[in-house]
Order: C-alpha cells, then sequence, then structure tokens
C-alpha cells in the first residue's frame, strides 16, 4: 500500500499550478501580441522561413519603389514627346515652314523664320525638362542639363554635354572633359575619344535598375542587362541622333529647325533674295528631313509608351508578389484570433480549476483541524 505524503500533495499541486500559470500567462501573451511565437527558440523552422519572407519583403518594397519612380520618370518623358510632337514640332515648326515656302507668303520669311527658332528654343527647354530634379534625357547623368543652343557667328549649334552635335567640323576634333584635358579611351582601344566618339558613348550609356528581374552581375562585376532595367533615357537618340548627312544636313529635328529658321531670316524681304544660309530649294531640301526626323521622334515616343506598359505590368507584378509574400507571413507569425480566445478561456478555465483543486485537496493546518 502507497503512502501520499503532505509533502508530496503539495509538490505535486504547486508543479501542476506552475505549469497552469504558465500556460494561462502564454495564452494571455499570445491574445495581446497576436503572434504565434516570440521567438526564434519557440519555433525554428517558422522563424526562419518567417526570416526569409520579411527580407523577401524589404527586397519586394525597395523593387516596386524603384519600380515606380522610374514609371513616373518614363511618363513624364512620354508627355513631354508627345507635346513635342503635337504642339512645338507642328505649331512652331512644320506650320511655319509651309507658309514660308508658299511664295505668296516670302514676305513674311523673316517672321516665320523666328517662330521656328523660338520652337527650336522650346524643344530644347522640354529636353532639359526634369522628374524628380533629375534631368531626363541626359543618359546616366541626371544632374546636368543636357541641351543647349551655342552661337557662333552668324550659324548657331545644338550642344549635348558641351558637345555641338551638328557642326561636322568639331566633331571630328579630341574631345575636351570640363578641365580642358582630352579623355583616354577605354582599353584595350588606344588614344582619346573624339567629340563624335564620346557622343556616341554618351548614347550607349546605361542606368540600370533593380525592379524584380533578377539583377544580377557578371563575372566582371556588371549588371546582366537582361536582368535590370535600363532608366537612361539618350536625348540625342530620341531627337534624331547626331551628326550631319551627305549633304551635310543636320540628322536631328531640332538643328533642322535651327538651319531652317536661318534660311528664313536670311530672307530679304525687300529685293526678295534668298540669304548665305541658303534658299528655297535648300529649304525643301530640309523640310523633307524634317518630316524624317518628325517621323523618327514620333518612333521614340512610341519606344516611351512601350517602356512606360512594361513597367506598369511590372508594378502589378510585384503587387501581387507582395501580396502573397504578405499572406504567407501573416499565416506564419499571426494567430487565429477565434482560436486565440478559446484558447484563453481555456487556459482559464484550467487555472480556476487548479485554484478550485488546491482550496479541496492541499490537507488542511493544525488550527484549521483543531477548529
Amino acid at each position: 500500500m502507497m503512502r501520499v505524503t503532505t509533502n508530496s500533495t503539495l509538490y505535486t499541486y504547486q508543479k501542476n499550478l506552475l505549469k497552469t500559470t504558465n500556460q494561462l500567462y502564454a495564452a494571455m501573451n499570445t491574445m495581446m501580441t497576436g503572434r504565434n511565437f516570440d521567438s526564434y527558440a519557440a519555433d525554428p523552422a517558422a522563424a526562419t522561413r518567417a526570416f526569409k519572407i520579411h527580407s523577401s519583403l524589404n527586397a519586394t518594397n525597395a523593387q516596386y519603389a524603384n519600380n515606380t519612380t522610374v514609371l513616373n520618370k518614363f511618363s513624364t518623358a512620354w508627355d513631354v514627346a508627345d507635346d513635342m510632337i503635337d504642339k512645338l514640332t507642328n505649331d512652331l515648326a512644320k506650320a511655319p515652314i509651309l507658309k514660308a515656302l508658299n511664295k505668296t507668303n516670302l514676305s513674311t520669311a523673316n517672321t516665320q523664320g523666328d517662330i521656328i527658332y523660338s520652337g527650336a528654343e522650346a524643344m530644347i527647354q522640354s529636353l532639359n525638362g526634369r522628374y524628380d530634379n533629375q534631368f531626363l534625357f541626359n543618359g546616366a547623368d541626371t544632374q546636368n542639363p543636357p541641351f543647349a543652343l551655342e552661337t557662333e557667328g552668324d550659324k548657331t549649334y545644338v550642344t549635348y554635354r558641351g558637345v555641338r552635335i551638328d557642326d561636322p567640323n568639331t566633331l571630328k576634333q579630341e574631345y575636351k572633359d570640363e578641365n580642358g584635358k582630352p579623355v583616354p579611351k577605354d582599353p584595350p582601344a588606344t588614344g582619346n575619344y573624339t567629340n563624335a566618339e564620346m557622343l556616341q558613348k554618351w548614347s550607349d550609356e546605361h542606368l540600370y535598375v533593380d525592379i524584380g528581374i533578377g539583377f544580377t552581375l557578371d563575372g566582371n562585376g556588371q549588371v546582366l542587362d537582361s536582368t535590370a532595367f535600363d532608366a537612361a533615357i539618350s536625348g540625342t537618340d530620341l531627337i534624331g541622333g547626331y551628326g550631319v548627312d551627305a549633304d551635310g544636313d543636320p540628322t536631328n529635328i531640332v538643328s533642322i529647325m535651327v538651319r531652317l529658321s536661318e534660311i528664313f531670316k536670311g530672307f530679304n524681304e525687300d529685293t526678295m533674295e534668298w540669304g548665305p544660309a541658303g534658299n528655297q530649294a535648300d529649304a525643301e531640301r530640309l523640310l523633307d528631313k524634317f518630316n524624317a526626323a518628325q517621323e523618327e521622334l514620333s518612333a521614340q515616343h512610341v519606344v516611351l509608351d512601350t517602356q512606360s506598359k512594361y513597367l506598369e505590368t511590372n508594378k502589378s507584378q510585384l503587387e501581387s508578389s507582395f501580396s502573397a509574400l504578405n499572406n504567407e507571413l501573416v499565416s506564419i507569425e499571426k494567430v487565429d484570433q477565434t482560436e486565440a480566445i478559446l484558447a484563453l478561456v481555456a487556459m482559464q478555465t484550467s487555472f480556476n480549476a487548479a485554484l478550485q483543486v488546491g482550496a479541496n485537496v492541499v490537507p488542511q493546518s493544525l488550527m484549521d483541524y483543531l477548529n
């Protein structure tokens, strides 16, 4: 026959009461925090998965912010190009060109030339547009204005980063940086860059942004272009490139407008004679090239639209990815409120029962017995 001592009964009761109390406190803590676990040791497998999801959520959130910024940049660039096509090139270039070429309107050729030149100035201002205090059309250099008009004698040139893009004489010259020093070519090439080569180098610039499509570096530490989005927008590409064609005429639309303005402003309205800048045949030839450059501008406008739509699609994908990750994280970390309430009620009932057991089972003291 086993004999149950008073000390044994008290020890067992205190142990069970402490266990019930800890369970009650744990249920209360779960209810208050709404979390399945508060430390790594509580559930190592769930905590490890939750840590990975938190890391993925942070990365997705950063990629979403990058995507939104680049999307707004390209949308703004699209709007600028749209205004250039619909308003500036039509209202301030094509219309006055056609009017000036009409022989019945030759008496207004100077005025039309002024209008065309004002259109070229407006184009330059648009090409120096900014979003979020960063220049849109300066390739990878977003801190400096890309375009300007530079006058020498009776001719005006369009410059990109200080280099004339429509002067065949200076394009062949050695490029000098802001300190007046030549810039050596990247190895393994030898020698220094010419102005034309530097313009090509700027046109090929990249400004890679991580928008959630991989962002991987190759063995040389260079970004694989298929894993990132190139946020650089080349202003020279937008307006038709740099340099001159076989006729010595500029290829970009702004410079063509400048040349046409010079021809019309050089017309002598008193003697009805053309000036040294060119004659009607030259203006008609440039009009054909203006139309081609306008089509190229429209093509670049379509490219900007395509890129904007791609960024819109990627934005939706990132939103879906973030939502899925967040739902998985909630399922791991967060408790079901109904289950938590039921567990708390059950633990409270167990605790109350333990106290009742103590009142009935724990042996009375000698004084209680004598009473």
